[in-house]
């Protein structure tokens, strides 16, 4: 039986903690703890609170312990931080929710780790129909507070991802066809710069920090606040959709993938319908891959005409598909990976085409072979997950509308629509994950190889899933770097986001014709 959270256990000897203290804490650590209005708010490593904060993240292979954390709960308090850690040439991590899945996602080793925990509020103004988000909080709270206003914002699908890290990489939701991204919603920033200045980044003030924020992850700011534009419910007394899961049997492989690329091809008929299609293998519920299609419709439309494909597929063996809550959707939304393991992502893009998806498909019961012979489920906890979902037309039409945003995603879908791939495995342990990732690499790889020798590949990857071996921003073309490389450049002059958080993914410097 798996645990939906795993115990990190830090030793620190007496010895190596004064030498931490002597080296490191000061001045970093000890200059942080004198600065004003941040007292109780630096966390230490032999604090229960520091322990209990690192055992909350989602993967424990995410959660490097810091020389400490700060935990700033304004504005005010990230202006002092980051005076503070510029001063004294510190370098430092950013965490929002806590749900990266790889090592310096959102944390440091050898550093301070900034950590948004204490300001996870969500207020809605029904004047300027406007809900204001803070960059610690996680979408199911997200929801539950906008619910009884009738009103929803575009967020995440999965009830633990944090609101951040989302907004700032992009964000795919139930309303990316019919809102766009998550980061396209966004109509103001508040940010706190390098200098500690806190500025507003919208339409008409600094918009071009505005657009660069909208995709470019933690390269130009601290944002302590997201503005967003409101969807309404179709009924507002009753704040539900209709979702969830219909599952079928590896033989249907084939047929379902026609139906993905049917409703991916399809998608501008009814941009209020979404759906992910997963390979799931977890041997501790099934011997061999089990397919499943998250399906559902924003406006509580019941089995609307756009699944019709995916409910002809010969063998449907279940069908859990109800009018509910968003939050309720989002919570049994995880397609069974939970908190508290060791976690490697993968992600890849092509032109919707059904031949990559059946491709991967298959090669995806060839590679539960090959983590099985090196990391056993009876002992790693091996569980993995092949996913598709589109990426279409609608929703990069909807960003551009919107002021635009630098994920370059709109270059591909302005001549075909696309399906993003996910892998993903799960295991308890380090040695297990230094054992599978190479395993996983090569069958991205051979994905890739694949679609581009049907011409169907994307050099694009989706920065909420890539490994950090993945240089997503890279990936978003030589127009758009540029363009974030002014923005940080006017509004970050010394390079502090570059030279030092360490943390995340950074501008690149110079890239190659085949990152474009």
């Amino acid at each position: 039986m798996r645990v939906s959270k795993a115990i990190i256990i830090i030793i620190i000897s007496s010895a190596a903690a004064a030498a931490k203290s002597a080296e490191t804490v000061a001045p970093c650590c000890a200059s942080l703890q004198n600065a004003p209005n941040l007292d109780g708010k630096i966390y230490l490593p032999n604090s229960a609170s520091y322990r209990a904060r690192l055992d909350s993240y989602w993967s424990i292979n995410a959660a490097l312990p810091p020389w400490c954390m700060v935990l700033p709960s304004s504005s005010e308090d990230v202006s002092v931080v980051i005076k503070t850690l510029a001063k004294h040439q510190c370098h430092f991590g950013i965490r929002g929710g806590g749900h990266g899945q790889f090592p310096l996602a959102s944390s440091v080793e050898s550093g301070v780790t900034i950590d948004f925990g204490n300001m996870n509020s969500t207020t809605w103004n029904p004047e300027t129909k406007l809900a204001s988000v803070e960059p610690g909080s996680h979408w199911q709270a997200v929801y539950e507070t906008l619910a009884p206003f009738g009103i929803v914002v575009a967020g995440a699908r999965v009830a633990e991802v944090g609101v951040g890290g989302y907004l700032t990489g992009g964000g795919l939701s139930f309303h990316q066809s019919s809102h766009g991204m998550g980061c396209d919603n966004v109509t103001n920033f508040e940010v706190v710069l390098a200098s500690g200045e806190i500025v507003n980044a919208n339409a008409s003030s600094n918009p071009d920090l505005w657009k660069a924020l909208k995709g470019s992850s933690g390269n130009l700011g601290l944002v302590t606040r997201f503005d967003m534009y409101s969807i309404e419910y179709a009924d507002q007394t009753k704040p539900v959709v209709w979702g969830g899961t219909v599952r079928f049997p590896e033989s249907s492989g084939h047929e379902i993938a026609d139906a993905m690329i049917d409703f991916t091809d399809n998608i501008h008929k009814d941009e209020n319908s979404s759906t992910i299609l997963a390979w799931a293998y977890d041997p501790e519920r099934s011997t061999g891959p089990v397919i499943s299609a998250a399906i559902f419709n924003a406006e509580a439309r019941v089995k609307p005409a756009a699944f019709d494909g995916f409910y002809s597929v010969d063998g449907m063996s279940s069908d859990n598909t109800r009018v509910a809550t968003l939050t309720e959707h989002t919570a049994d939304l995880g397609f069974g990976l939970d908190a508290g393991y060791h976690d490697v992502w993968y992600t890849g893009a092509f032109q919707s085409d059904a031949r990559p998806v059946k491709f991967a498909a298959d090669r995806f019961a060839k590679l539960i072979q090959e983590l099985e012979q090196v990391a056993p489920s009876p002992v790693s906890g091996l569980t993995t997950s092949l996913l598709f979902q589109p990426l279409s037309k609608s929703m990069t039409d909807k960003g551009i509308r919107n002021g635009g945003n630098v994920v370059g995603l709109d270059r591909f879908t302005a001549k075909a629509n696309g399906v993003l791939v996910l892998l993903i495995a799960a295991v308890k342990d380090a040695e297990s994950e230094k054992l599978i990732e190479p395993k996983l690499a090569k069958f991205m790889d051979d994905v890739d190889a694949y679609s581009a020798a049907l011409r169907l590949k994307w050099e694009w990857r989706y920065l909420n899933y890539a490994s950090g071996m993945q240089d997503a921003v890279a990936s978003y073309g030589t127009k758009v770097i540029s363009k974030i490389r002014a923005v940080a450049n006017k509004y970050d002059p010394q390079g502090v986001f570059q030279n030092l958080r360490a943390s995340g993914f950074k501008i690149p410097m110079d890239i190659t014709k085949d990152e474009l």
